[in-house]
């Protein structure tokens, strides 16, 4: 079997790369060194498993790894997608005792924390979702997985849309969490 590239379209190498150039605080380029220890994780975690992966995909709500070779078990599943934010809650923690000393460490420190928590929401295209359908399969069928995986990606989806309107009428502030979450939920209905 030929072995696939990464893969990153052109409109999302560019919009990556005009956001880390047009950005002259660097929390830009901080956020995708943490996205890419994040996916580090993950790979880690393949390897570990003896999980093939043929490829790696970039889009712009993050990267998706391609399994090829084998099915997987929902044990070895889970194991994968838990990897990525176990990597960014370490490299949160590790970069933590550096905050006084280093402006970037915290920064680092907090994007991934951020990237972490946010990944283990229970949303279906998010590491927590997948958690989730891999527990809910194993004990109570696909069927149940899916109808339960839709419902509390609903809910988080609203949840967290929520929570920004919140942030944008009380305190004229986050929209960058509002218009993430709007695009969130217009792929999640975009899906169904």
């Amino acid at each position: 079997m030929k072995k696939k590239t990464p893969g990153i379209s052109p409109q999302v190498a560019l919009v990556y790369l005009l956001m880390i150039l047009g950005d002259r605080s660097g929390l830009c380029l901080v956020t995708v060194v943490a996205a890419l220890l994040h996916e580090g994780g993950h790979l880690i975690a393949a390897r570990l498993l003896r999980i093939p992966i043929s490829g790696v995909r970039m889009s712009f709500l993050g990267a998706r790894l391609e399994v090829s070779g084998r099915v997987m078990s929902y044990g070895e599943e889970w194991l994968l997608c838990a990897a990525g934010p176990f990597a960014s809650l370490c490299a949160a923690a590790l970069a933590a005792p550096l905050w006084r000393s280093f402006e970037v460490a915290r920064a680092f420190s907090c994007a991934s924390l951020v990237l972490g928590l946010l990944n283990l929401l229970p949303i279906q295209s998010f590491d927590g979702g997948r958690m989730l359908s891999c527990m809910l399969a194993r004990f109570f069928g696909t069927r149940a997985a899916e109808r339960g995986g839709v419902l509390c990606s609903f809910l988080f989806l609203f949840l967290l849309w929520s929570t920004a309107v919140y942030f944008l009428l009380r305190a004229g502030d986050g929209l960058a969490l509002f218009c993430f979450s709007l695009s969130l939920f217009l792929r999640f209905f975009g899906n169904e």
